[in-house]
């Protein structure tokens, strides 16, 4: 091989050999990507791809060539191509979700009855013709009239259909069960979980979906929704080898897709986006933000095109309202904030330790314990108005206003109510409940829309009560700038902005909530009400030092991720770190010494020392690297067992060995001649060279570094580790498990154990406005009867 074309060799990076050590990667499951070792990679692949564009000149005299027309044809597709991936993916979910909604509403109302002009329909469909909720559908048939035998028939159904999601979740995708949020953070943060986002994963949580939502367990659809679009942007991403051969750009992929999947859930495709944003993505650049726009919009536009209610709307409680809002109802929305902070709390802090129970008691019973609580839910639900229809469409009835057709079942009629606040009351403390042990069973489970229907009945709730206490006292200072001609107060809006704040005390987002809750009515004169409810939401959340359901599971789960609230002050990276280290010595080792260290341990990595005396610090080799090195040399080179490892470079080493473009100093991916003739020459009989493929500038620090920088490395950089040195000595290595060990034991967050404290004044509280709420309803009602 010439001088001229070694170097080329050196500079380019081989496509073969990438894949090959990508292939040996995948199967690492539970791991962490390296990301500056991934950046290198990257790097080294912009390279390859300007190297080969400048062979593509033109003629001699400047003429046009077919090598130029199609090397500029080829970098015209490839900047296109992202965008043709975010579309597809885009497109794929707006489709998803369309399906998922048509079959969710069909099997939700199969408990109730049929239609007669055809089995496929559900209750909208069969009773088109119908104009109003009151008016009879001679189309939709009962399955009985009986109540006794309907409750039967309606509880027979949600166990059957819980029965069928929790096996088939059980028998061919375990990664289907749950939210799947929590994980998708962790992932694209750079943790490996092999099929969490394939294929069986997708198919299984589709097809499960609506399963679940019909038999009327106490979770939702929007953060599987999410789940399911993930799968969906890494499934498409796969298809191109731009972005299967890339662990940064398919994680643009699946941030964007995250996006498009609560876009489409709640039909706010500006909400999804500042979701990926607020919640998703630790680091998030403007490049992934135009991205996860446009597959929101995709998606969204393509939900909208399918229209799946045939009423124009996305999703089914979107509403509109055509009154403003005056402002001694501030105090009322205030109370609807306290209340979204302490359901938050309750629901986050009960929630983890059913979570406890259920690791330790009901891991083997996922299945029973499905079917259980789905017939638990549904045999007390069917007895409440509004715990026996679906949870969206329970929504849509109290969000409307009353003379908007919104009368339905006399939720609006004065005369009853009291019983209808009751009724409501009833179900936001039985559905709190029933949220509190069925999130986290082993069936896709999402809390979006079950902690929205919370703070929906109890919103609908204090709307009524407070029209009662206008309708009782009109002339009283506060309603004195009410139109006596116009509706003073709108109850449905304040099942709205409950709504709105339940969401946000259990998930602990403000701004993607508010925005949400914008396009849900492309009401503006509702922005303010709905910050005010959301801020009150996250001071109560903060006072009693909630996390978002979806942090505490990550941690519950164990999972490597920091967070924002993990860092240690007056801690010196010292105290943290690993200092009984696996090591290999840069000279001194034979190839059996080598296989035995990685037959002994499953550590990642191998730091390099010159002796066992010096501590003197070489380099980095990865487990990976070291494992593929040694079996192609053995297939490829003369050496054996007692053959010497040199891990530095000696004097008679040939420079062409060296790649210079590689700033880590690892020969990952060199022209496949090169490292063929690179493994041949380092693999002889006298001594076996690994010095090309190890990293001789990993990322180091003095031991006396503070640990809240080190974790700021951690989160900015993306290492999976960082050694220790002092003055060129090595003292230890430092993983982010190890920061996240040291913060459990020494800082606990979120624990999982009730302060009795806390839980006492929590409890109190909610007893308290049920009995306040329960006697001012008594004490009202006795006066009206007097009246």
């Amino acid at each position: 091989m010439t001088r001229t074309g070694a170097q080329y060799g050196r500079q380019l990076v081989n496509r073969d050999y990438e894949e090959e050590i990508e292939q040996i990667r995948r199967y690492e499951d539970f791991t962490t990507i390296d990301w500056i070792q991934d950046s290198i990679v990257e790097r080294n692949r912009r390279i390859r791809n300007a190297k080969a564009a400048k062979v593509a000149y033109r003629g001699p005299s400047g003429e046009i060539t077919p090598t130029w027309v199609w090397a500029q044809l080829w970098r015209f597709l490839r900047a296109g191509e992202p965008w043709l991936v975010i579309s597809l993916v885009g497109i794929f979910i707006g489709m998803n979700a369309a399906l998922i909604s048509i079959i969710t509403e069909w099997l939700s109302d199969i408990k109730m009855g049929y239609c007669m002009d055809g089995w496929w329909l559900n209750s909208q469909f069969c009773c088109l013709e119908v104009e109003s909720d009151e008016e009879f559908c001679p189309s939709w048939h009962l399955w009985s009239t009986a109540t006794l035998v309907g409750w039967l028939i309606y509880v027979i159904f949600a166990a059957i259909f819980s029965f069928v999601a929790a096996h088939l979740v059980r028998s061919m995708a375990k990664y289907a069960a749950g939210s799947g949020i929590s994980e998708i953070k962790c992932i694209l943060t750079g943790f490996v979980m092999q099929g969490f986002l394939g294929y069986a994963t997708f198919f299984i949580k589709s097809l499960t979906l609506p399963l679940v939502i019909a038999s009327g367990l106490s979770v939702g659809k929007e953060g599987p929704s999410v789940h399911v679009a993930c799968c969906i942007g890494a499934i498409v991403a796969s298809w191109f080898q731009r972005f299967s051969r890339s662990q940064g750009k398919m994680r643009e992929i699946i941030t964007a897709a995250s996006a498009a999947g609560v876009a489409v859930a709640f039909g706010s495709p500006i909400g999804g986006v500042l979701f990926s944003i607020e919640e998703m993505s630790q680091m998030f650049r403007i490049k992934t933000m135009w991205r996860s726009f446009v597959c929101a919009l995709v998606a969204t536009f393509t939900l909208s095109v399918m229209n799946p209610f045939r009423t124009g709307k996305l999703v089914l409680f979107q509403v509109t309202y055509s009154r403003d809002w005056h402002f001694f109802e501030i105090i009322f929305f205030i109370i609807l904030g306290i209340f979204g902070g302490l359901y938050g709390a309750f629901v986050v802090k009960f929630n983890m330790q059913v979570a406890a129970f259920r690791r330790k008691h009901l891991a083997a019973h996922g299945v029973a314990e499905a079917v259980i609580l789905a017939t638990l839910t549904a045999a007390i639900g069917y007895f409440n108005r509004f715990m026996r229809i679906d949870m969206t469409e329970m929504m849509s009835i109290l969000f409307r206003e009353c003379e908007g057709g919104g009368d339905h079942d006399n939720l609006c009629q004065m005369a009853v109510q009291w019983p209808m606040a009751n009724s409501l009351l009833l179900a936001t403390f039985i559905r709190m409940g029933l949220v509190v042990i069925s999130y986290g069973a082993k069936v896709p489970a999402g809390i979006f829309v079950p902690s929205m229907a919370v703070g929906a009945t109890f919103g609908r709730m204090v709307g009524i009560m407070v029209k009662a206490m206008y309708r009782a006292y009109p002339h009283s200072g506060i309603f004195s700038i009410c139109d006596p001609n116009v509706p003073c107060i709108t109850p449905g809006t304040y099942a709205f902005l409950g709504a709105a704040a339940a969401l946000s005390g259990v998930m602990r987002i403000t701004v993607t909530v508010v925005v949400i809750m914008f396009e849900l009515t492309g009401a503006l004169t509702y922005i303010l009400p709905t910050m005010i409810v959301i801020l009150v939401t996250k001071a109560v959340g903060d006072f009693l030092g909630t996390r978002g359901i979806a942090d505490e599971a990550i941690r519950f789960n164990g999972y490597p991720i920091l967070e924002n609230e993990d860092h240690g002050f007056n801690v010196s990276v010292s105290e943290v770190m690993k200092k009984d280290l696996d090591i290999l010595f840069a000279s001194g080792m034979i190839v059996s010494d080598i296989e035995q260290l990685l037959a002994s341990t499953n550590v990642k990595g191998f730091p390099i020392v010159t002796s066992g005396s010096s501590q003197t610090l070489v380099g980095y080799m990865g487990r990976t690297e070291l494992r593929y090195v040694l079996d192609k040399a053995q297939n490829v080179g003369d050496i054996s067992p007692s053959t010497p490892c040199a891990f530095t470079r000696g004097a008679s080493d040939q420079e062409d060995f060296v790649l210079s473009d590689m700033t880590s100093g690892s020969a990952l991916g060199v022209e496949e001649d090169v490292a063929t003739e690179l493994i041949e020459t380092s693999a002889t009989i006298d001594v076996l060279k690994l010095w090309p493929w190890v990293n001789q500038t990993p990322l180091t620090v003095s031991p006396q570094l503070p640990l809240e920088i080190v974790t700021q490395l951690f989160k900015r950089m993306g290492p999976r580790v960082i050694l220790v040195e002092e003055h060129g000595s090595l003292k230890g290595l430092v993983t982010v498990k190890d920061v996240l060990r040291f913060n459990a034991v020494e800082q606990p967050v979120g624990d999982l154990h009730w302060n009795t404290g806390e839980l006492e004044a929590i409890l109190d509280v909610m007893w308290n406005w049920a009995v306040g709420i329960a006697d001012t309803s008594i004490n009202w009602y006795r006066r009206l009867i007097r009246r």
